[in-house]
């Protein structure tokens, strides 16, 4: 409880202060504006430097789906979205996770969760929906799975890539079916505000701004942190190709184990990490989603010192090195030239390949602690979840 109210309480102050020093909140107002965009009929993705700086990179229905959000005053807005965001990854993982570990995952991904607020970013959101899906799955929602997947990407496309726990839960032809009537249903519902031609035209738009997106180089990612290493540009597929190789084979192996609750947290897990390392277009905001994956990873396994040690290098380097705690000209110098959230963040997942590996492949002594035995079904002894 308490790590709720602190990721809730601190959000909205550090939401509250920036509205009134008058900070901008350019991405929430990306979001508003599209709103109005969508109901008179003008393209999304046009750009209005007059509302705004940067482009509409999103679906035409998260634009409707913001309408909560953007027909209250703005500063109302900003607070309830924000709010939106902190809750609902707090309570997917208290959802997903006994207290003690929901707890502890709260406690990785605090100071990202933090920086996405103040960017008012949907981070959080995207983050508690890939999280649902997987809790959906364990209890045979198909429904709700697919509807948790559809909505996640309509903001970022690749939430869907969750949709693979509804294919290992068994049931896959009625989990795709579900998949195609929601995503069918959300692809449609702009047609609510706006006639059928200008929707496929915003379509046709967003294709365009994504397309234009998949060429751009390198930004805080797994590639980017190679690229800057080798002092050269590389191509984005040949990575992203390995890392949707390596994901598939281990989805594959783990399977096989899809019985074991702890398995299936692991590959949530992973997969969390994986959504924004090897995501060309992440953003220092974005990794809210990957250290959710990292508190989750920690919070199931055992405690060992290697393992403690390198979630604390991660949250130290990684979060706390991008803050106004360190100088300047350390973050100037190598937080941002190394791109070392980026780095820590990889290294993490890859020792996270090795845990799931050796719980998949059943080698013994991998999970003794009380805190992995409690998530088993996700219970602990003496309190329903």
């Amino acid at each position: 409880m308490l790590a709720v109210m602190l990721h809730v309480g601190v959000g909205l102050l550090a939401t509250a202060q920036r509205l009134v020093s008058g900070l901008q909140i350019n991405n929430f107002l990306i979001f508003r504006s599209s709103f109005f965009h969508l109901l008179a009929g003008r393209d999304l993705y046009a750009a209005y430097p007059a509302e705004h700086f940067d482009l509409y990179k999103y679906s035409p229905t998260w634009a409707l789906l913001f309408a909560p959000f953007a027909v209250v005053p703005i500063g109302a807005g900003v607070l309830i979205w924000n709010a939106t965001n902190a809750i609902a990854l707090c309570v997917a993982l208290a959802v997903l996770l006994p207290a003690r570990a929901a707890s502890i995952a709260l406690a990785v991904c605090f100071f990202e969760a933090l920086g996405s607020m103040q960017n008012a970013q949907s981070n959080g959101i995207v983050a508690a929906l890939m999280i649902s899906a997987l809790i959906a799955a364990e209890k045979g929602h198909r429904a709700r799975g697919a509807g948790a997947i559809a909505v996640g990407a309509s903001i970022k496309l690749f939430p869907a890539a969750a949709g693979v726990f509804g294919l290992l839960n068994g049931g896959r032809w009625r989990h795709l079916g579900w998949s195609i009537a929601a995503g069918a249903f959300l692809l449609g519902l702009p047609l609510l505000v706006t006639p059928a031609e200008t929707l496929a035209a915003q379509y046709r738009s967003w294709l365009i701004v994504e397309t234009r997106d998949h060429a751009e180089i390198g930004m805080l990612w797994l590639g980017g942190a190679v690229e800057h290493a080798l002092g050269r540009p590389l191509a984005h597929w040949p990575i992203q190709l390995f890392g949707v190789v390596w994901i598939g084979a281990t989805c594959v192996v783990a399977a096989k184990r899809w019985s074991d609750a702890d398995i299936r947290r692991l590959l949530l897990a992973t997969l969390l990490v994986f959504a924004t390392i090897f995501n060309h277009q992440a953003e220092s905001p974005s990794y809210v989603i990957a250290f959710a994956g990292i508190g989750i990873w920690w919070s199931v396994l055992p405690r060992a010192r290697w393992r403690d040690s390198l979630v604390f290098a991660t949250v130290l380097l990684g979060s706390l090195g991008g803050t106004d705690l360190v100088p300047r000209a350390w973050r100037v110098a190598y937080y941002h030239e190394w791109r070392l959230k980026a780095v820590v963040t990889s290294l993490a997942w890859i020792a996270m390949q090795v845990d799931i590996w050796r719980a998949v492949g059943g080698v013994s002594g991998w999970r003794s602690s009380p805190v992995a035995m409690g998530a088993i079904e996700g219970t602990v002894p003496g309190r329903d979840v």
